[in-house]
């Protein structure tokens, strides 16, 4: 995972050579829904691609998409969106719930893995913020921070040939609405509007400035060709692809994970004898409930705003773990094992996860919250 700053004299990044030598292909999606440009990104990431692949994204409606793993009424409000006349969809990741609007531009990189394009993703942002009047960036593979606020929020996939990329980034943010999803009395919404302003950040509040979609989109090109080097040409969906695209514009809208992530929480929520265990992350909120017998893990639901990759394999994490002794040496074995063999990529530890449920085998109480 690459971490760390851009700055005058810092570890070089990418750059361009006299003649252009590397390819990589451009898709720009304008009056598109969030939902259509996700699904275009998984569609893009299922296969590996013989360059690199740039998505380029003006959102035009407003919408809520809310992490996979998380629960209604207690990672977000159903009834404010209701009330705010909002729709709302879970992506095929993890995370936080996340409002979009025409303040916000997507940017997506598909890369081969090949050495020659290590750098590219931080390059690529950290060269576009330069461009744009932005210092003091750090990338991650999770966000995009300007004075340690969030700037950007970004989904990150890793598979055998290819990783991928799709940052969100906000022109100008809506403390009030986004403080609204999880908060319904006024005094802790305005609370949260005051807590979140500590920790996220617009574009337009770094420039003092309003900033315009297409002009900040419009110099990722410039990027491209004159501080990457790339020969850029435009690019279109194929036949195939757009086969691919419907299937995952058809996940979006009835999502097989946050569905089973639901009944498996809601099914919990009715047994009596049931424990709440929580730990907040660096990047989100873990949520565990279990019911226990006789030092015996019986049964368990995992769910918050976090990042499990595949996502796919929750459920099956949780099935590993049912029925096994809360002992620390054999799960901290089986847990291990699991996220080995499973490729697991996770905004918790094995060893998170063994320490939380061990502390819950030893504790007394029947519902508890750490």
């Amino acid at each position: 995972r690459s971490l760390w700053k851009w700055s005058r004299g810092s570890r070089r990044l990418i750059q361009s050579n006299s003649q252009p030598t590397l390819e990589a292909k451009l898709l720009t999606l304008k009056n598109r829904s969030i939902e259509e440009a996700l699904s275009v990104f998984e569609t893009l990431s299922s296969k590996t691609p013989e360059s690199p692949i740039v998505m380029l994204h003006s959102n035009k409606s407003k919408v809520v998409s809310l992490g996979c793993f998380q629960v209604a009424d207690e990672d977000f409000l159903t009834g404010f969106l209701r009330k705010k006349g909002l729709k709302y969809f879970f992506r095929l990741h993890g995370g936080d719930v996340m409002l979009h609007d025409e303040n916000q531009v997507g940017i997506a990189l598909i890369l081969p893995r090949d050495e020659k394009y290590g750098e590219t993703y931080v390059s690529l942002v950290s060269f576009l913020m330069k461009r744009n009047g932005v210092s003091n960036i750090h990338v991650t593979n999770d966000s995009i921070l300007c004075f340690n606020k969030v700037l950007g929020e970004v989904i990150h996939v890793e598979k055998n040939g290819l990783l991928g990329w799709f940052a969100f980034i906000y022109l100008k943010r809506n403390f009030e609405e986004m403080a609204g999803l999880k908060f319904p009395k006024e005094q802790l919404i305005k609370e949260r509007v005051s807590k979140l302003k500590e920790n996220y950040i617009g574009l337009d509040q770094v420039l003092e400035k309003p900033v315009s979609a297409d002009a900040f989109l419009e110099s990722v090109k410039t990027v491209l060709t004159d501080d990457l080097g790339f020969r850029v040409r435009d690019f279109r969906l194929g036949l195939g692809d757009k086969k691919l695209f419907w299937k995952n514009r058809d996940m979006h809208k009835k999502n097989s994970i946050s569905e089973a992530v639901q009944l498996r929480h809601s099914a919990l929520l009715k047994e009596e004898g049931v424990l709440l265990l929580s730990k907040r992350l660096m990047n989100g909120f873990l949520r565990m409930r279990l019911k226990i017998k006789d030092k015996t893990l019986e049964k368990i639901s995992i769910s918050g705003s976090f990042m499990f990759e595949p996502s796919g394999k929750l459920i099956e994490f949780e099935e590993m773990l049912e029925g096994k002794e809360l002992d620390e040496t054999v799960l901290t074995e089986k847990v291990t094992e699991f996220f080995i063999n499973e490729k697991i990529k996770a905004s918790f530890t094995a060893f998170e996860i063994v320490e939380l449920l061990c502390g819950a085998a030893g504790g007394s109480d029947e519902h508890g919250e750490q």
